[in-house]
């Protein structure tokens, strides 16, 4: 990864942990990672370096941990299908297919875009699934269907960066799915030439694509899944109290925010509850610990909490992001900042950090129409400051 994807790295080594905490015992609940990042910034390659090897045998290897589908609709999990007889659609359901392994999507972009009604469709479905503990549902061709018993599997996709709009109706719904967000890379124009230079891309790719499947079959060899119990690696106080403090983070910068007219203008004035945090939790646990056993280490330590960190930071609405981690390396942010971080107007930079104090997330010092807005972090929220 260095020689080939340095700026990679990071998320090849989030891609990782959600496959190794497959070994943790005593599961209740699907762990999802999505990659996001804009089209060319390398989310599918992460994906990719994860798909089977070519030759790799059909029914070992990798292919006994991976399922993957580059596309597919919610409604595959439970198939209803109307040209299909009734005891012929358990062959088809998805669902019982990805029992113990990890769901590999490389473009989830149309399933998080569409119309409002489409979206909650989809999003109610992800949320049952992604509880584990099965799913039904019924149709007026073939009645009710599924599966009642618990199915655990993990998820790991990738998508361009999500509208605002998809955030907002996650919000309401709930979200069962954690985000990570690959940095844009700015090449130089030496760089860009040194790259178009050499034909070594398909060389580069295999060797990757070997390394994390080498790896992951090593690993499993190792370490079969649910055969870990969740106390053998510990958790030291201090990073659990860590990992609490993002969950709340998480929970806070993703809660609804509501919205009225101002003349021409829509204005935030209120935000709904936060989600409880105990899910998320429990999450970032599997998460945490997963990476450990990812390095081979017995304790999660300061690096799997700087893992979630980033997973936290980048399961809020994106439009936050470049303001939060900019309060993580300076103090305060003034509306000039939240344009520059954010490409956006001085109106849209003020409604940003006024959302973010609705949020409880920080404090703001309001300024008039041609002043600038100050922001610090709220109480609660300190300790994400330098």
């Amino acid at each position: 990864m260095l020689r080939h994807y340095p700026a990679l790295l990071p998320g090849v080594r989030a891609m990782l942990a959600v496959f190794c905490s497959m070994a943790l015992a005593e599961r209740t609940r699907p762990l999802s990672v999505i990659f996001e990042s804009g089209s060319g910034n390398g989310k599918t390659a992460v994906v990719q370096m994860a798909f089977p090897e070519p030759g790799c045998d059909p029914c070992g290897g990798l292919n006994t941990y991976v399922y993957r589908s580059d596309k597919f609709t919610p409604k595959a999990f439970v198939s209803h299908a109307a040209n299909v007889k009734r005891n012929e659609l358990e062959k088809v359901d998805m669902l019982p297919r990805l029992r113990s392994k990890v769901l590999l999507t490389k473009e989830l972009a149309p399933i998080f875009r569409g119309r409002e009604e489409e979206l909650k469709e989809t999003f109610s479905t992800l949320i049952a699934v992604l509880d584990g503990k099965g799913y039904t549902s019924d149709s007026g061709t073939h009645g009710r269907r599924g599966y009642s018993e618990s199915i655990l599997f993990n998820w790991i996709g990738a998508t361009t960066p999500l509208p605002p709009a998809t955030h907002r109706l996650m919000s309401q719904l709930g979200t069962r799915l954690l985000f990570f967000e690959l940095p844009t890379v700015a090449f130089s124009d030496a760089e860009l030439l040194a790259y178009a230079a050499r034909d070594t891309a398909d060389v580069a790719e295999k060797e990757c694509q070997h390394a994390v499947n080498e790896f992951l079959t090593t690993f499993f060899a190792a370490h079969p899944v649910g055969s870990v119990s969740p106390a053998s690696v510990a958790i030291p106080e201090i990073e659990l109290r860590a990992l609490v403090r993002w969950a709340r983070l998480l929970v806070a910068g993703r809660a609804e925010v509501l919205f009225e007219r101002d003349g021409t203008n829509w204005v935030p004035v209120a935000a709904m509850p936060p989600e409880g945090p105990h899910k998320v939790i429990n999450y970032l646990k599997d998460l945490a610990r997963g990476n450990a056993l990812a390095h081979g280490r017995s304790e999660v330590n300061a690096a799997d909490v700087d893992l979630v960190g980033e997973v936290s930071i980048s399961s809020i609405p994106g439009t936050f992001r470049p303001v939060v981690r900019e309060l993580r390396r300076n103090a305060p942010v003034d509306t000039q900042d939240v344009m520059r971080l954010c490409r956006v107007s001085a109106p849209t930079a003020r409604n940003y950090l006024d959302e973010l104090r609705l949020l409880g997330i920080v404090k703001v010092v309001p300024g008039t129409q041609k002043s600038v807005t100050t922001a610090t972090l709220a109480r609660d929220f300190r300790w994400v400051g330098p």
